[in-house]
């Protein structure tokens, strides 16, 4: 394959030689050769004549034994003793003083790109708003929020929101806190606490999520205090937005009620409880009207020994009062007492 690509072909004059030399070797007439080819007459004629001499001398007087044995010898000659190779010289190629510098230009920015990529990525990590590398923090957390899956997402959104939090407090230590920064960190808030409530978190993401809360608060306050010239709704809401994360990490694993079906089919009778004893007098007594009868009456209720229960659970017993008035006036009355608990 190699020895191909550096054969010379043959140019279109020689293949042209080639295809009208066997004509003539075939016995034609060279003028009937070159009307062939009439377009080529000029430059083949010439050439068709010296091979036909060639020819014709070489039929006329063949080579004699002593040419041939010293034509060999010489071949011989030559294959013992080589010629030592000549270097061949190649001659520099020139190039254009503008596409050098072109080339050279192109190279040099393409390094220097690839230089910055690097550098920002690897110095982004204590970046805070308004630095140059700060892009190249935020291109990075969006990669690994993407990259993240399951318990993994939480711990990724954890670390995000603690980063806003030193970010913030970078910040306010020097004065310098945008509403623009306090509104994404209530975005980053309300991230966090939708996939906090979708799962169930473990011991130590609760005591970090109490603790992002708590710290976050203390600088959102200290940022109101030294820049009153923000708008206080955003302050407020930001602040709201820290304490509903720390609310969500003190509040605990939650915790299953287990249901507990007990039936309990035995009816309890409380026999203290005191029955309705509603007197009637009879028609006969006549109570005159100095009587006065005593307030306080003494009633007995004896239920009796059996007491029947339906599966309802109700009791139903038949006590007896009897009722003790000034003499003159008698009272007595039997109701009958249900309780059905």
């Amino acid at each position: 394959m190699i020895r191909h690509l550096f054969e010379r072909k043959a140019t279109p004059q020689a293949e042209l030689l080639a295809e009208a030399q066997p004509l003539l070797d075939d016995g034609l007439d060279l003028d009937f050769v070159l009307g062939l080819f009439p377009d080529d007459t000029d430059w083949l004629e010439p050439l068709l004549e010296v091979t036909t001499g060639i020819a014709e001398a070489a039929a006329s007087e063949p080579p004699s034994y002593y040419f041939e044995a010293s034509l060999k010898s010489q071949f011989l000659n030559a294959a013992r003793n080589p010629k030592p190779a000549q270097p061949v010289v190649m001659p520099a190629p020139v190039y254009s003083p503008a596409r050098t510098a072109v080339a050279s230009l192109s190279v040099a920015g393409v390094a220097a790109a690839v230089g910055a990529l690097a550098l920002g990525f690897i110095t982004a990590g204590n970046a805070v708003p308004g630095d140059w590398n700060y892009t190249f923090k935020l291109a990075n957390e969006r990669l690994e929020y993407t990259l993240s899956r399951g318990d993994g997402r939480v711990d990724v959104q954890l670390h995000q929101v603690e980063n806003r939090v030193v970010e913030l407090q970078k910040l306010s230590s020097r004065g310098d806190v945008s509403p623009e920064q306090l509104e994404r960190a209530q975005r980053d808030l309300a991230d966090l606490q939708q996939i906090a409530g979708q799962r169930d978190l473990d011991q130590m993401q609760r005591a970090r999520l109490e603790g992002i809360g708590r710290q976050g608060k203390a600088v959102v306050v200290a940022i109101s205090e030294k820049q009153p010239d923000i708008p206080q709704e955003t302050v407020d809401a930001t602040a709201a937005g820290f304490d509903a994360v720390a609310t969500l990490g003190a509040s605990g694993p939650t915790e299953i009620p287990t249901a507990t079906a007990t039936a309990t089919a035995s009816p309890t009778a409380s026999p203290t409880t005191p029955p309705t004893a509603s007197p009637s007098a009879s028609p006969s007594a006549t109570a005159e009207p100095s009587a006065t009868a005593s307030p306080p009456a003494t009633t007995t209720a004896t239920p009796e020994p059996t007491a029947s229960a339906s599966p309802t659970g109700s009791v139903t017993a038949e006590p007896t009062s009897t009722g003790t008035a000034t003499p003159g006036e008698t009272e007595t009355s039997t109701p009958p007492a249900t309780h059905t608990p």
